[in-house]
């Protein structure tokens, strides 16, 4: 069967249907000509040489480089800066600052998303008309584990054209030959004749030549810089609180506004019943229905735009979700297992004979996960202002500029107005976890700008409608079988998915076309385990729509699929009394370096060692974003059913790492967050309203619950792989593997524990409902 188009290619194409006319010219084929639609040709803009795209050089020596990512907390901009300074031959100091250029250069694009392919390896006519179309869309997006495969190639070009430039105008300069120049430390140097010439006295002259086709790249085995951990560019201004994150910016004469949107999705405003009432309010200026489906208050500050959003007394119109309860939605993700219209994925070999071979032993179970939301530590803002001449400016915490644009477009149609250029300034952000990719804050600040007449307008959503009223991460539920061979190994493995559809709800919101949600790949992520030696395996999936608004979430499918998958691989090898290790281990008779992996995480847990009463281990290992990511939990489950995460171990194969403090804190992140879902987090709908409204019934895992987390690198020949995602993948299945090792009890839906105060203590106590 044919694969639904991925995510990448979904947004991507969503992006170009959306966008401008295209023109894709043909013309010279150097590689850095087709690189990023000729974005490395070189200016000067007053006192800062531009030397392409990415470099830009102070006349002092001092190098601002252009990341086109946002900066999350993950360190992107810290590693592709370093591999720019490591082709650049310049040391990593204070000299090098960090900017995500507000143009939407098509030398930004996420091009490799689109093509599914690394920028390294794309040759041919297909891809580089490819290139050339999709880079004029400016599809700027931080995602999907992507920034440092996407772009640790195009930096490293950067560098290295820069440098080459650099040396040509010293050549020139000093009329000798190149061959007899060499660089180091920010400077090109004519040891002949002991002549130094600093780069920044060189930079005007260098930006007007013309960049090579092919600059030469350092080998990683040469490296100074990357590959070796260096200190974090945001780091020091995050001490020193001079970092800029959205809710930081000020600008003169602002407002704030605060929201409030209807409880249940779908529903519009009816009427404000007391709208004098908060106009009345100190410091209010502004009642607004916002698309007709929201309302917000406009004051002085945000706080009295908030005590005045708290009276606010508002009808709002029925919907056919008004009753709908978790219960039902639960009810209807069983019926879609059972439906006889599924999706098939992926069929290979005969399934059907795999179940029916005499003497097979069977083996089915069912799995569930509720809606989760993100719960991003700053909250969701924008900042906008509509100068007199309709140009408007943002100032936003967003992962898709691009994105944010086409809500522009969207709030100014809510407005009535018509606006004309529009800069996108993409601040840090406290947390992204795919939620700050949709524009519906934006759209919302747009329309409350328009009202403004020129004073920019701040817009921060409080943490319960975020929360309550915000995007979530599908429920989901699975129905798994497999036929055990003789050797006790699945020989046939078929496996169904029933979720609703995130691109489906992403592109309702942000796209002017909604695809067909049937077979959406964001669902079927970590489903159908090709690295494991399974003869016959069937892959299904069944959309079951709802009322929620779903959206992208850390690791999307994988973040339920692999749960649902390592937990049933772990009752195989229950089935056939087989050590889960051992029988991982069979499976991955085929699979080199998945086997590295998992025989470095099994070696750095001591498995098989003694463990004391109430303890134990669980196991677990996927692929994805083209990183090899295992883990195993240590939890202890007390006698009153309390269960705490003791440790757990990371090895990870995200081949050729560029920081590898960052890859490692990035992991450590992402398990704290996984297991945080996976023991507790869970979003209840009644009358079709969610329950949970801020971080005392949505609980996120404390610094003090945390488990002591053991990372280790697992080197490998491979090029660098997404490291943003992978951490909270195995988690789960890891934490309730450990969980039947420990009790003998099989929980096979999250949140795997109940959140109770006793005393003065918040502890976690296994859901005997969830136990087999």
């Amino acid at each position: 069967m044919p694969r639904f188009p991925s995510r990448r290619a979904f947004l991507i194409t969503g992006a170009a249907l959306g966008g401008t006319a295209l023109v894709a010219a043909v013309g010279g084929v150097g590689y850095l000509s087709t690189l990023d639609v000729d974005g490395l040709d070189g200016h000067v803009e007053g006192d800062l040489a531009h030397l392409n795209a990415f470099v830009i050089l102070h006349e002092d020596g001092r190098v601002v480089v252009n990341v086109p990512k946002t900066e999350m907390g993950q360190g992107i901009h810290t590693g592709l800066a370093m591999l720019v300074a490591e082709e650049l031959d310049i040391p990593w100091d204070d000299r090098i600052s960090v900017v995500f250029p507000t143009e939407p250069h098509p030398a930004y694009s996420n091009w490799f998303n689109a093509l599914q392919i690394r920028p390294e390896e794309a040759t041919g006519p297909v891809v580089w008309i490819g290139r050339r179309v999709l880079g004029q869309l400016g599809f700027i997006a931080t995602g999907a584990s992507g920034s440092t495969m996407g772009m640790w190639h195009p930096m490293r070009v950067a560098g290295a054209s820069a440098r080459h430039m650099l040396v040509a105008a010293a050549a020139a300069r000093l009329v000798v030959p190149e061959a007899e120049l060499t660089t180091r430390d920010g400077a090109v140097l004519h040891e002949a004749s002991g002549r130094r010439l600093p780069y920044g006295a060189l930079a005007r002259e260098a930006a007007l030549l013309s960049p090579p086709d092919d600059p030469v790249l350092r080998n990683p085995a040469d490296w100074q810089i990357a590959g070796r951990s260096q200190p974090r560019i945001d780091v020091p201004p995050k001490v020193r609180g001079t970092a800029v994150f959205g809710m930081d910016v000020v600008l003169p004469g602002m407002v704030y506004a605060s929201i409030r949107h209807a409880p249940v999705f779908g529903a519009s405003v009816a009427r404000i019943v007391n709208e004098d009432e908060v106009r009345s309010e100190p410091g209010v200026t502004d009642v607004a229905i916002v698309g007709g489906r929201h309302v917000a208050v406009v004051a002085a500050s945000w706080w009295q735009a908030e005590q005045a959003a708290w009276i606010l007394d508002v009808e709002w119109t029925a919907t056919e979700a008004d009753g709908v309860s978790s219960g039902e939605l639960n009810e209807r993700l069983r019926e879609g297992l059972d439906s006889e219209e599924l999706h098939e994925h992926l069929v290979e070999g005969d399934i059907d004979s795999a179940f029916a071979t005499e003497g097979a032993r069977l083996v089915e179970a069912e799995y569930q996960v509720p809606f989760v939301t993100h719960a991003c530590m700053e909250p969701i803002n924008a900042t906008v202002r509509i100068a007199e001449d309709g140009t408007a400016e943002l100032w936003v915490p967003t992962q898709s500029p691009a994105f944010a644009r086409r809500a522009v477009t969207r709030g100014a149609e809510w407005a009535g107005v018509s606006l004309g250029e529009v800069t996108c300034n993409v601040t840090l952000t406290g947390g992204g976890f795919g939620r700050r990719s949709d524009g519906d804050v934006v759209s919302e600040a747009i329309f409350l700008a328009a009202r403004m007449q020129g004073r920019p307008v701040k817009l921060i959503w409080p943490r319960e409608e975020d929360i309550g009223r915000g995007l979530y991460r599908s429920h989901a539920a699975a129905r798994l079988r497999a036929a055990l061979g003789p050797d006790g190994l699945p020989a046939g493995y078929d496996a169904t998915v029933a979720a609703q559809s995130a691109m489906e709800s992403i592109a309702t919101r942000n796209l002017p076309f909604t695809p067909n949600p049937e077979g959406d790949a964001l669902s079927l992520e970590g489903l159908d385990k090709p690295h494991y030696a399974i003869p016959d395996r069937r892959i299904r999936i069944a959309h079951v729509p709802s009322h929620m608004p779903i959206h992208f979430w850390r690791s999307n499918g994988y973040s339920f699929n692999t749960f649902f998958s390592e937990s049933f691989v772990d009752e195989c090898a229950t089935a056939v009394g087989a050590d889960p290790l051992d029988y991982r281990r069979a499976m991955l008779r085929d699979s080199p370096r998945h086997l590295a992996v998992l025989d470095r995480v099994a070696e750095m847990a001591g498995w098989g060692s003694p463990l004391g009463p109430g303890q134990g281990r669980g196991i677990a290992i996927e692929e994805c974003y083209r990183s090899i990511v295992a883990q195993v939990a240590e939890v202890t489950v007390l006698p009153d059913g309390e269960v705490r995460v003791d440790q757990v171990f990371c090895a990870l194969d995200a081949g050729l790492i560029i920081n590898p403090d960052a890859v490692v804190a990035q992991m450590e992140g992402g398990i704290i967050y996984g297991i945080g879902t996976a023991l507790m987090n869970a979003l209840t709908i009644q009358d079709g309203a969610v329950q949970e409204t801020n971080f005392h019934d949505f609980t996120m895992l404390r610094l003090a619950n945390a488990p002591r987390i053991d990372v280790a690198l697992v080197q490998s020949g491979e090029l660098p792989c997404g490291v943003g995602e992978p951490g909270v993948v195995p988690a789960a299945a890891a934490v309730a593997n450990a969980i039947f090792a420990a009790t003998g009890r099989r929980l096979r839906s999250l949140p795997l524990a109940n959140v109770e105060t006793v005393g003065e203590r918040r502890i976690r106590t296994i859901l005997p409902a969830a136990a087999s």
